[in-house]
Parts: C-alpha cells; sequence; structure tokens
C-alpha cells in the first residue's frame, strides 16, 4: 500500500513530514537541551525538597492546595527512553568473569535475559536508563544522487506528485508541459509525456524486491484449472529491510525476557514477540548460532468495487523481529503486500459439493506454497547474510504469527470450520462445548494433522478416509504450511480483536441482544439510549455516533466505541426490577469489556495476564446464569476468548496480530482500483501502484537523508539561536518555570495553549456574573498565591502579600492570560512510556462548550476535577500557569449495589461556589466523566488501557478519603 510520507525523529519519537523536518529537527534540538539543563535544576530542586519535608504539616489545613505545587515526576524524567541506544552486539563472545557480589535493586529496575544461545550476558538497568529504540547516527549517504534513475530530483517529485495524486494520462501530460514552462534550467527535466514517466518508475523498481506473475495448476473433477498468482518472494523482502540503514538499527535478532523490579522481586512483562515464549521455543530448536527471522503474514478477502461484486485477495507480511512502532505503522519496515491470492469463482455445477469446498482449498495452500516457499527451503537450512554492522548472521525463516478471521483461520488451518464437530482451529474442543471457557481442551499440532491426513490417506475406501479426517475437522489436503521448519500453524493462528471482539461477540451477539431488550420498553427507552450518546463528552480517539439503534454499522471500530459508552448510556434504563434478563446481559457486556480492555494492554505482566483470564472466566459465568433466555452462546469467537492470553505469553501483545492495521491497507487498494485501473486485470495494476509507492518512499528518504547531510556539513553544530535572543531582553518576564521547571515547559509535564486576549480581574468577574466558581475570583487568587509562592520557596514580592486588584484603575499591572487549551505528558500505567492528554477549557468548542476533567495530585491523595479557566497569572517579574477547578471530591456515602456488579466508578461534584485553584504542574492527566444523576459523575474507565488502571489503582484511594 502507499507509504505515509513521514519519517520519525529519534529525539521526540514523532513521525514528521518532510516539508516540515529540518525546522522540527532544530526545534528537536533545542528543546533536547533545554530538557537537560532542567533536569539538572529538577534534581538539585528535589534534593532540596528532601530536607525541607515538614512543609506540608506546617501549612497545617491548607496542606491539599500547596502539595500540588510540589514537582510530581514527569513522564520524561521516568518514561522509558525509546530513542537512544545501539546494540549490535548479537553475536559478540563475551569472556566468563567470576560472580559478582550480590547486588541491591532499585524500584522499577529492568532486567533484559538474552537467549543463552545469544552469548550475551543478563543486564539490569535502572529505569531512566533503560532504551529499546536505537539513535541513527548522520552518516555521509553512500549515494549523493538518491533520485537515480530519474535525471534529476526535480524529475523525480514531479513523478512522486503525479503518482500521490493519481494524475491520469491526460492530466499528467498537462502538468509536464506546464514544468517545462516553468522550467529555469537549473536542474534537468527531460519529460515529454506520461509515458516517460511510467518507464522511470520501472526503471527504478530495482530498488525494492518487485512481484512475480506464475500461473498455478490444481486438478478437480478431471481437469485441470489454472489461476494466475501475484507474489512478492519474501526472503527478497527481508534482504531488502536487512539492508537498509534507517531499518537495520531497530532490529532484535535474539529472543529476550523482560522483567521489572517492584521492591521484591523481578515480575515479568510482555510486549513484542521476541520477549514472549515463542520466539525463544523456536531459537531454542535453532542450530548454534541460527537467528530466527519472523515473519507475521495476513491474508484476507475485500471488497474493490462499491457493489462488491470484484473482490481481492491480498497477503500482508511483517517482520517480528521490528518493534510495534515500525512494524504496525506506515513506510519502510511496515507490512507489506507480498501476494494476491487467486478467488475461485463460483460454479453452479459444484457449488455446495464437499469436493468443490476442498479444491478451493487446495487452491489457496497451491498459492500459498509458492508464496512462502523461500521460508520453506530457508527454514530448513538456514541464510547466511552480511547486516548492516558487518556481522554475518544465520537467519532462520519462520511464521511465527498467522492473522486472520476466523473463516481464514480454518482455511490456513484447513479445519472445517463451524459446522463441522470440532470448529476450534486451535484446539479440539466439542461444538457443543464451544461456551465453556472453564475447561481446557489437547491443542492441535501441526504434526498431528499431517499424520492424520497420511493415515486417512492410507485408508481402502473414501468412506474410510473420510471417516478418519471427520472425526478431527480436517481436510484432505497438504498444508503449505507444513513444509516450513520451526513452525506449526495450529500455534501461529492468533486471537483477532478487531473480527473475535468488536466485530464477533459484540456486534453479532451481545449488542444485537442487547437491541431486543431495550426495544421491549418501547420506542422512549430507545429514544433515550441515542439522547445518551448524542450527549456523550467528547475524547480524542473516541467516536461519537448521534444515533446508534436501529443503525447498521459494518465499521468493528465504531463498534468498539459504541460498546466503551454502552454502560453508561443504558444503566438507568436496564435495571434489575423492571427488566432482570436484560440487566444480566448488562454484566455480561461489562465483564466482556474487562475482558477486551486487558486485550488491548501494550505490555502484560503475570499479573494482567492472570486478571484477564479471570475477566474471561467470569464472564461465561455468568453467561450461564441466563437460563431463562434463548439466547444460544454457543459459537466459535466465544470460546476463542480462552486461547487469547495463552497467545499473549506466546506471541506478546494482541496488537502484534490484530487484524487492524492489515485491514486499514485495504483502502488504498480499493481507491486504486476505483482509480487508476482499467478494470482488466486490475492485479497487476494495483500491484504496480503498491510498488511504485514503497520505491518513491525509498527515495524520499533516501533524499531527506541526503538534505539533512548537507545541511549539517554546511551549518555545522546548530546554536542554541533561541536561548540567545531570550538572553538578549533583559526586560522579559520569567516564567515560573525558572523556579520550578516544567511548570510550563512541555518537554517535561504540562504546556498551555491556546491563549486568549489579556483580561483584567474586573472583567473575567463580570464575564462570570452568574457562576457561584468564579465570585470573589481575585480575592481567593490572592490568598492561593500568598500561601503557594512560600511554599514553593519563592519569595513574594518585596517580601510583601500579594495583592491583586479587580479595579480598572490597576488595569496595566492586574491582567492574566487565559488559555482554553491543556496538553498534558504523562507516563502510562500501562507500557511506562509518555504518553499525552489534549484538554479543553473552551466555552466553545466547534459551537459547543468543552471543560474536560483532569486528576489531580493533592498531598493526601488523587482527585478528579473539571476544568473551568486555565490562566497564566503574572506576579511580579514571574508569570504562574494556574487553573480553577471544580473538585469532585465530595462524599458518594454507601457503594451502590449497581456500580458494585458493573464496576461502575462514581464521584460527586462539591458545590461550584467552592472551586478551588491549582497549579497546572498537580494535574497528572485527563479523565473522561460522564454525568449521571445529580451531582453524580462517572469515570468512563473503558476509553483506553491507562484509564482502566488508574481506576483500578485510585479506586480504593478516592472512595477512603471520601468516606
Amino acid at each position: 500500500m502507499a507509504p505515509d510520507r513521514t519519517r520519525l525523529c529519534e529525539l521526540c519519537s514523532q513521525d514528521i513530514k518532510p516539508r516540515g523536518w529540518t525546522t522540527h529537527r532544530k526545534a528537536c534540538e533545542v528543546i533536547a537541551e533545554k530538557r537537560r539543563r532542567d533536569q539538572l535544576i529538577v534534581d538539585a530542586i528535589r534534593q532540596e525538597n528532601a530536607t525541607n519535608s515538614a512543609l506540608g504539616s506546617e501549612l497545617d489545613g491548607r496542606s491539599r492546595r500547596l502539595n500540588q505545587n510540589q514537582p510530581i515526576p514527569g513522564p520524561s524524567e521516568r518514561t522509558i527512553n525509546v530513542d537512544h541506544h545501539v546494540d549490535f552486539a548479537h553475536d559478540v563472545d563475551y569472556p566468563v568473569h567470576e560472580p559478582e557480589p550480590a547486588r541491591t535493586f532499585s524500584r522499577d529496575d529492568i532486567k533484559m535475559e538474552h537467549h543463552p544461545s545469544s552469548g550475551i550476558e543478563s543486564e539490569v538497568f535502572a529505569f531512566n536508563d533503560f532504551k529499546r529504540r536505537p539513535a541513527v547516527p548522520l552518516e555521509a549517504p553512500s549515494n549523493t544522487e538518491p533520485w537515480r534513475p530519474f535525471h534529476s530530483r526535480l524529475e523525480f517529485e514531479v513523478a512522486e506528485l503525479a503518482l500521490e495524486a493519481g494524475l491520469n494520462n491526460k492530466q499528467t501530460d498537462r502538468l509536464i508541459k506546464i514544468c517545462h514552462r516553468c522550467a529555469v534550467g537549473k536542474e534537468n527535466f527531460t519529460f515529454k509525456n506520461h509515458k516517460d514517466i511510467h518507464v522511470k518508475w520501472e526503471a527504478a523498481s530495482f530498488r525494492i524486491t518487485k512481484f512475480t506473475k506464475e500461473v498455478i495448476s490444481v486438478p478437480y473433477d478431471g481437469k485441470t484449472w489454472n489461476f494466475d498468482l501475484h507474489y512478492r518472494d519474501l526472503w527478497g523482502l527481508a534482504s531488502d529491510l536487512l539492508g537498509d540503514p534507517r531499518i537495520f538499527p531497530h532490529f532484535t535478532f535474539d529472543a529476550q525476557r523482560l522483567s521489572k523490579f517492584d521492591g521484591e522481586t523481578f515480575v515479568r512483562f510482555i510486549d513484542e514477540p521476541y520477549t514472549a515464549q515463542d520466539f525463544w521455543d523456536v531459537q531454542s530448536q535453532l542450530p548454534p548460532g541460527g537467528k530466527p527471522l519472523a515473519f507475521i503474514l495476513y491474508a484476507d478477502k475485500t471488497r474493490l468495487s462499491s457493489f462488491g461484486t470484484v473482490k481481492g485477495y491480498p497477503v500482508v507480511a511483517r517482520l517480528a523481529n521490528l518493534p510495534t512502532g515500525i512494524r504496525n505503522g506506515r513506510g519502510v519496515g511496515s507490512g507489506y503486500v507480498v501476494g494476491w491470492l487467486p478467488i475461485v469463482e463460483e460454479d453452479k455445477d459444484y457449488a455446495g459439493k464437499p469436493s468443490w469446498v476442498n479444491f478451493k482449498n487446495a487452491v489457496w495452500h497451491e498459492s500459498f506454497r509458492r508464496i512462502t516457499s523461500s521460508l520453506a527451503s530457508k527454514s530448513r537450512v538456514g541464510q547466511w547474510f552480511t547486516c548492516m554492522d558487518g556481522v554475518e548472521r544465520w537467519f532462520f525463516l519462520v511464521v511465527l504469527i498467522l492473522s486472520a478471521d476466523y473463516e481464514e483461520q480454518c482455511v490456513m488451518s484447513l479445519t472445517r470450520g463451524v459446522m463441522s464437530l470440532w470448529p476450534c482451529p486451535i484446539c479440539l474442543v466439542p461444538r457443543d462445548a464451544l461456551s465453556d471457557t472453564s475447561k481446557t481442551y489437547t491443542r492441535r499440532t501441526a504434526d498431528d494433522s499431517r499424520a492424520a491426513v497420511t493415515t486417512a490417506r492410507a485408508k481402502d475406501t473414501m468412506e474410510e478416509l473420510e471417516e478418519v479426517l471427520k472425526v478431527l475437522g480436517l481436510r484432505n489436503i497438504e498444508n503449505a504450511l507444513w513444509a516450513i521448519q520451526y513452525s506449526d500453524v495450529h500455534r501461529a493462528l492468533s486471537h483477532d480483536r478487531c473480527h473475535f471482539n468488536h466485530g464477533g461477540v459484540w456486534s453479532r451477539h451481545l449488542w444485537v441482544e442487547l437491541q431486543k431488550y431495550l426495544a421491549r420498553l418501547g420506542r422512549a427507552k430507545v429514544s433515550q439510549v441515542d439522547k445518551a450518546y448524542q450527549a456523550f463528552p467528547r475524547w480524542r480517539d473516541l467516536r461519537h455516533p448521534n444515533q446508534v439503534m436501529n443503525v447498521s454499522f459494518a465499521d468493528s471500530g465504531m463498534h468498539k466505541d459504541i460498546s466503551k459508552m454502552i454502560i453508561y448510556a443504558t444503566h438507568n434504563i436496564l435495571t434489575e426490577d423492571e427488566l432482570p434478563l436484560g440487566y444480566l446481559l448488562l454484566r455480561c457486556i461489562r465483564l466482556y469489556l474487562e475482558a477486551d480492555i486487558y486485550a488491548a494492554f501494550e505490555v502484560h505482566t503475570t499479573a494482567t495476564i492472570s486478571e484477564g483470564r479471570g475477566a474471561v472466566q467470569a464472564l461465561t459465568a455468568v453467561m450461564k446464569d441466563d437460563d431463562e433466555s434463548d439466547k444460544d452462546w454457543n459459537f466459535p469467537k466465544l470460546h476463542m476468548l480462552t486461547h487469547l492470553f495463552d497467545d499473549i505469553e506466546a506471541k506478546g501483545a494482541s496488537r502484534n496480530y490484530n487484524t487492524k492495521p492489515n485491514e486499514q491497507m485495504h483502502g488504498p487498494l480499493k481507491d486504486w482500483y476505483q482509480d487508476r485501473t482499467n478494470f482488466k486485470d486490475f492485479a497487476e495494476q494495483i500491484l504496480r501502484i503498491d510498488h511504485w509507492f514503497h520505491v518513491a518512499d525509498d527515495i524520499r528518504r533516501r533524499l531527506l537523508d541526503l538534505d539533512d547531510h548537507l545541511m549539517f556539513t554546511s551549518q555545522g553544530q546548530a546554536n542554541d539561536d533561541n536561548d540567545e535572543d531570550e538572553d538578549k531582553d533583559e526586560n522579559a518576564q520569567r516564567p515560573a518555570s525558572d523556579f520550578l521547571p516544567g511548570l510550563n515547559d512541555g518537554s517535561l509535564h504540562v504546556k498551555l495553549g491556546s491563549s486568549q486576549a489579556p483580561q483584567t480581574f474586573a472583567l473575567i468577574e463580570d464575564t462570570h456574573r452568574n457562576d457561584d466558581a468564579f465570585t470573589n475570583f481575585h480575592v481567593r487568587l490572592n490568598s492561593f498565591l500568598n500561601d503557594f509562592l512560600p511554599a514553593c520557596n519563592i519569595p513574594l514580592p518585596d517580601g510583601k502579600r500579594i495583592q491583586l486588584k479587580s479595579d480598572v484603575a490597576y488595569y496595566d499591572a492586574n491582567k492574566v492570560t487565559a488559555h482554553q487549551f491543556l496538553r498534558v505528558n504523562f507516563e502510562s500505567l500501562v507500557d511506562w512510556r509518555q504518553h499525552t492528554d489534549y484538554l479543553r477549557c473552551n466555552p466553545c468548542f466547534y459551537n459547543a462548550p468543552r471543560f474536560d476533567c483532569v486528576f489531580i495530585q493533592t498531598q493526601t491523595n488523587v482527585i478528579i476535577g473539571r476544568l473551568l479557566f486555565l490562566f497564566d497569572c503574572p506576579v511580579g517579574e514571574d508569570l504562574f500557569p494556574l487553573a480553577l477547578v471544580h473538585p469532585f471530591d465530595a462524599r458518594t456515602g454507601t457503594r451502590l449495589r449497581k456500580d458494585k456488579q458493573l464496576n461502575l466508578f462514581r464521584v460527586r461534584a462539591k458545590p461550584r461556589a467552592q472551586a478551588e485553584f491549582f497549579s497546572v504542574r498537580s494535574i497528572l492527566c485527563g479523565a473522561l466523566l460522564v454525568h449521571d444523576a445529580g451531582l453524580d459523575y462517572l469515570l468512563v474507565d473503558m476509553v483506553d488501557t491507562d484509564m482502566f488502571l488508574r481506576q483500578q489503582k485510585w479506586t480504593k484511594l478516592i472512595s477512603d478519603h471520601k468516606q
């Protein structure tokens, strides 16, 4: 598919477009230097605070508001740094050392154990020193004319524009004529028409392994059936990536085991495939010195035409040795279309016959055998390859993960599907026991399946052969994946959240049943659900449909978002008293959501895997209580939840094998079919465009490398011009970060944005005269600042108490700058990396008020509140970013039975007149709350994995504070 025209900045881990790369890079270098200096100041202040720990007790009753101003560890101070570490020492022979004295470990230390065959000793890193992503050094490009075979950079960029815009032949000719009219002779421009561009793209295609077209033949009913197959050599693609200087440093060739010290012991955690068990087991089977080069393969049909009559069948490959950020991203190192499978059209003479179904499966496997042919040969004897670091490695190619929907998994494993006696492609669970997740069944293996087919073929009659295979739910076909050593098709098949959960258990079962119960309550209740969705507060990356009832959604992503909000929209409608079965279904939905959110974790520990298994068991246990309903819960996709956490232990986090990144590649294929083909032999045309996009991306990235090198050599090391300009203005107002590093520096924790015109206190109070939260705004702010500054060891101006005036006579001295946007960087509780919340405090955000909620750290606990007003407050020569917050920490009393059963986390707002001032530095992260009734609100913990863990962590802390 078309790669995204972006480049990864290793300083900030963001993908930047080419046109903004140089400016962004300079800014990042300035910020990195500021961050380094700020960290030195932060460390110094922390040492000083450690010697003055009695500050809170001295301020007694005002302690909650004061402690908020003590520096909170920002994400860049504790987050796993994934930016700077090069380690090519996979094959170094380490000398044997004498055992060292037992060392003590600090909380959150990371231990990395390498596979014994790697020869690398185990290492323990301090949390801040643990790095996963290497820094790619800026080296002189080997090619000073990377646009070749185009005659000039100008020609390449014109051809690239025509490709990206999808210009047809006539439009391309017009563009070339315009370029000729504008040419000034600085660069060669020899194009005359679109054919010249076509020729150059073909000449440049050698940069990446090209597609091959073959005809495969499969016999059926006494005839030979021929099909066109397009595929890309998988070893050729892998060697392309291994030889890419930008991608190679990110490869991991040896299995790892990672663990984090919790204060008592090291707790193992899993994220990437090479940190999980199967990668380790594969390397253990290889000859000494062998390295697994593990593939993730995906295949599924997609509709290309608007009416669905024309379909494509792409196969996508990714390398499990690369980190998720690259592998599931876009551009070089991500997913590549490596095959276009033939689709057997239905024939009226054969349709419905079991032999015809077997024939279609045989065509699939004969095609897949050709696509994976290089894997099959190189999995047995390996392949030596000299890598970019000069080390020659012995690679064994394996299929570690197969990513597919249930129907496709049955084709891959050659099992008979949902109607067979044993419908699971992974284990031998009987068809009538699919809903019982409390039991485990014998797992299928490739060796057992092959032996069964061999035994069946030795029978004398077809009836006897069929009987042997029928009892195992297998087909009489040679599986193409059996030829790949160290790979097991049944083990490689993986849980797919996209189709199994969102597009299966939820959309086709739980959601359908829920709508039935709601319909029984009448039209008014159905309308109430739609209104609840319309009123649901907005949140980044959460889609908000205005109507969900009686509307059909085909997108599993939309179904995922609907499911996250459904509990909060219906818990007051489907009550236990009015509709017991509907309420029981709501409990099932809550347990399903918990199992799904555990499945979504980016990093798993032994504890989260155990909790996830418990959620699955709880879900099916509650389903058993639904004995009065006519719903049959016995279906394969529910059973697949039993294998979910086995897959996580074996192959890492579910995002490693979720089909969603591959499904997203279907979009460009459909566009190319509609806009860039003549609808005849379209597969070849689509794959040619796909290949050209990858070639263009390769040339573009090499051009960026050349630009960087030329800029670096011409300018030398960049100077911090911004700092020099700031130093020249001695009268400029100093930000409070001079005293509290990171207070208003987005590189650490928070940053205000969307600045408004300066306002006097009189104007603020007049504008909000009907809002009790702003009553005596300036008086309360005076009181806050007179406590705030001494608590932070900041001297009061002239040693006198602050007396900000609202009188217009003091307009010039007493005005504040309001902000309507707050960016908060925080460390995720799930993967311990920096994440960002984008929060609004805006009375008219897209024609509607939006005042987001936040978690706030106080001296004693964490509270939730709603942002009412964000502003910079000047005091003397200093500037302090502050927030007026409506606290939601009133007592809620005894927890309701419904809240316990649906695991709802309830908070209650204080009277609005009790709004308080806080430093924005005390804001931990955003919080999504939905209004329930009166002053009560519910925390939407299903919005993301971090919010879910925070809800679990803080439920007891906040509840204890409120009681």
